[in-house]
């Protein structure tokens, strides 16, 4: 292993107050009903264009103009407020921090690119990873592996030389399709059990868990 690549939402931090805050100031401007955070998590993991999608009434879901719109007004709308999302999960940056000693760290998301960069600046210790990376429009998003692949290639390693860690089934599938060793965490939004059938043979319930099995995949 010569790399560790984090997934950020419900990994690193909790986003899900400040993405439910874009979604709700994009319904509002639209003239659409508003969601609450557990709609909202049901609706994320996919890119902006899927929350979007979801976030909308039934009848406009396959509008395709109508979509391209709305997901501009939640662009800009997230633009706003993504930065609320301030701190990471207790003990992320400190792992993260002691990992980077002896390891390439980078963070791979499918927020938007400049969204994962601005977010991994403020929640991340100064100086404690590599690169961060988030979905570049007209290019595939995660489970797809071009997001990781390009990842891996910024940090210089190979995607086999890299393990992926992130809380939800498309982490899960985006490790296996790029050839990477991966790990759930059920700190963040999918249960151990979801993770599990869906097929991550190691998962962590807090950061010092999750240490302790990169020691172990290390050792």
């Amino acid at each position: 292993m010569k790399a560790v690549l984090f997934d950020f939402d419900g990994t690193i931090a909790d986003t899900i107050p400040a993405i439910t805050e874009g979604v709700n100031l994009a319904m509002v401007e639209l003239g659409l009903p508003t969601h609450t955070e557990r709609d909202v998590l049901r609706f994320i993991n996919h890119g902006a264009r899927e929350l979007v999608r979801q976030a909308l009434p039934e009848r406009l879901r396959a509008d395709a103009a109508f979509l391209e719109h709305a997901l501009a007004v939640y662009n800009r709308a997230y633009g706003s407020v993504y930065l609320h999302t301030r701190v990471p999960y207790a003990g992320m940056g400190e792992l993260i921090s002691d990992l980077h000693r002896t390891l390439k760290i980078g963070v791979l998301s499918n927020k938007q690119d400049a969204f994962v960069r601005g977010l991994a600046r403020q929640t991340l210790p100064a100086g404690s990873y590599d690169a961060a990376v988030g979905f570049e429009d007209g290019k595939p998003a995660k489970p797809d592996p071009y997001l990781s692949r390009k990842l891996a290639e910024t940090l210089g390693v190979d995607p086999a030389d890299c393990l992926m860690v992130g809380d939800s089934d498309v982490d899960i599938a985006t490790a296996r399709n790029a050839g990477m060793a991966h790990i759930g965490v059920s700190w963040g939004y999918r249960p151990a059990a979801f993770l599990r059938q869906a097929g991550a043979a190691r998962v962590a319930a807090t950061p010092a868990e999750l240490a302790a099995l990169i020691a172990e995949i290390r050792a």
